[in-house]
């Protein structure tokens, strides 16, 4: 008996455990655990998708109430952030709801916080926080997919033991992740009819009431829409009392928009919340490290010998500068030649010294090759960054040629750390490498480019000559967003705007109101309109200045409570408009 019951107790599981294989919980000896909603499940596909689930998985069954009501509020929350809203005030809040919703849910899953998560954590609320700080669209791009990419690595980094993983097993663990979780897309419902109809089994009354309450307020949605579109068409003032306090319009076909929305993130939440519940990615990284390293010394060897002559070439030639070109080349012109090529064979490089690293055997012969390779490697990123320089020096800044700065300082990094693991295989590379990209990338973002591009190129000291014709130009300035407008706008750093801000303030209020879509469009008082800006603004440089002035005049004065953009509201600041 006492055999018996010491056995029982061996076998007892918790609800979350670092090892996936392990599921099974309960006495052995008694019969296999039953769920009582596989039992009730009214179709026989939820009965059979018992076999496969975890501890983790049942608990969220047995919880559809609190599981299913956080989902469908976390939808309804982040339709009101983002809806036709992608740079306003409600990011950073949709972020922080975003982090509170998967934390709450791991928590009532028993899943616990780790000390090595609150990195991350910090580090997408910056990236949330800088997206209502600028209006720059590759900006806002390249936020969007830190912070997606960061939710993810933060995700598996709490729901498995992450330890020994690299930059190979995370990127098919969120591959995997992903496109598994489109399978599940059917959980939320699945779930939801087995909910009822065990409830309805144990007729158990008071805990029904919650699925009341979720009824209630799925119900009440789509008619709460319904009546405020009537009460909006009833009545001009409340309309615009309406649009100004969510700046939402409210036709029919916004409110079918809003309702897919809410239901494809209410779908894809829970859905990608139950494939992390099922731990289908293997914790144990295998050793892949099978293949024989001479195979590597000829490769790598051969590559050496070619990066060790391209370095010297570029010590004699760029770095010095003492030795002869060829004919017809210009020392600036050869400077300013390939440096974004160097920036492919960095990267490749990186590339390559990784897998010798991760899939041929130590051999110490391979490391020496290696560690050439990454000397040539700090070679080319410093002589593609010196071209780079010059290249900037004659034909100034864009936001392309920074990020190549950018880039190449976090390759710089990136290879430095690489070097270190050569020889101590314990440094933490991964985290190395998402750390240093990420901390150089919000500061990246929160510099604004485009604020020190319009800088550098109104410089008279940068200022071109470009066909002869034009001392500077504006073709790229008045591309760019309303981070540049404290210079653009601004006659104390832009010498040469020749147009008032109050003359293009005026034309730009006119146009608003004869403009295309405005309420009092008239084609004769439209092209009357521009044939006056065009006989006051002759100058195609004033005139691109005015369009750029136009562009920010209408966003910011489009701006609303949830709307709400640093970047427009100081570039508004600065045209006047507040």
């Amino acid at each position: 008996m006492n055999n018996q019951q010491f056995s029982t107790s061996q076998h007892m599981q918790p609800l979350y455990t670092a090892n996936n294989n392990t599921q099974s919980y309960g006495n052995p000896y008694e019969a296999p655990y039953t769920s009582p909603y596989a039992q009730a499940s009214p179709n026989s596909y939820a009965q059979n998708k018992v076999k496969n689930e975890t501890p983790m998985t049942k608990s969220m069954k047995s919880q559809f109430s609190f599981f299913g009501l956080a989902s469908a509020v976390y939808a309804v929350f982040y339709a009101f952030c983002l809806y036709k809203n992608a740079s306003g005030i409600t990011y950073p809040f949709f972020v922080a709801g975003t982090l509170c919703y998967f934390f709450f849910s791991m928590k009532k899953l028993g899943v616990p916080f780790k000390k090595g998560s609150l990195f991350y954590v910090i580090s997408i609320m910056l990236l949330g926080i800088s997206n209502c700080c600028t209006a720059s669209p590759q900006l806002l791009v390249l936020n969007k997919l830190g912070i997606f990419l960061l939710s993810f690595v933060l995700m598996l980094h709490t729901i498995y033991q992450d330890n020994s993983w690299g930059l190979p097993k995370y990127l098919s663990a969120i591959f995997r992740t992903i496109c598994s979780s489109c399978a599940c897309i059917f959980s939320p419902f699945i779930d939801m009819a087995s909910f009822f109809a065990a409830k309805k089994q144990e007729k158990s009354d008071k805990n029904s009431k919650i699925i009341y309450i979720i009824i209630g307020l799925a119900l009440s949605l789509p008619v709460l829409a319904l009546m405020t579109a009537l009460l909006c068409s009833a009545d001009i003032v409340f309309q615009n009392m309406i649009n100004r306090l969510l700046s939402f319009d409210f036709a029919i076909v916004e409110i079918i928009k809003i309702a897919l929305l809410i239901t494809v993130v209410f779908t894809a939440s829970y859905a990608l919340l139950t494939e992390l519940c099922k731990k289908r990615v293997k914790e144990a990284v295998s050793d892949k490290k099978f293949f024989e390293p001479i195979i590597a010394i000829i490769i790598t060897g051969m590559l050496s010998i070619v990066y060790l002559m391209f370095s010297m070439i570029q010590i004699l030639y760029l770095f010095i500068g003492n030795m002869q070109l060829p004919d017809g080349y210009t020392y600036s012109a050869y400077a300013r030649q390939g440096f974004f090529q160097l920036l492919a064979v960095c990267i490749l490089n990186l590339i390559i010294v990784l897998l010798c690293l991760s899939f041929f055997k130590d051999n110490m012969i391979l490391k020496i090759i290696l560690t050439v390779i990454s000397g040539c490697t700090f070679i080319m990123i410093l002589s593609s960054a010196l071209r780079m320089f010059m290249y900037i020096e004659m034909y100034n800044l864009t936001f392309l040629r920074i990020f190549v700065l950018w880039a190449l300082a976090v390759i710089f990094l990136l290879m430095t750390g690489v070097t270190v693991y050569i020889y101590f295989q314990r440094f933490p590379l991964f985290f190395y490498s998402v750390a240093v990209t990420t901390v150089f990338y919000i500061a990246f973002s929160y510099a604004h480019p485009d604020y020190w591009i319009a800088s550098y190129n109104l410089n008279p000291s940068h200022i071109y000559q470009q066909d002869g014709d034009m001392r500077y130009s504006y073709r790229y300035l008045a591309g760019l967003s309303a981070d540049a407008a404290p210079v653009i706008l601004n006659v104390e750093k832009n010498p040469y705007m020749q147009v008032s801000l109050e003359t293009m303030e005026e034309y730009a209020a006119l146009e608003k109101q004869y403009g295309y879509g405005s309420k009092d469009f008239s084609y004769d008082k439209y092209y009357d309109l521009q044939e006056q800006i065009e006989d006051a603004i002759q100058d195609e440089n004033d005139r691109r200045i005015y369009y750029y002035y136009k562009n920010i005049y209408n966003s910011s004065e489009n701006m609303h409570i949830r709307s709400f953009n640093f970047s427009l509201f100081f570039a508004g600041k600065s045209a006047g408009i507040f």
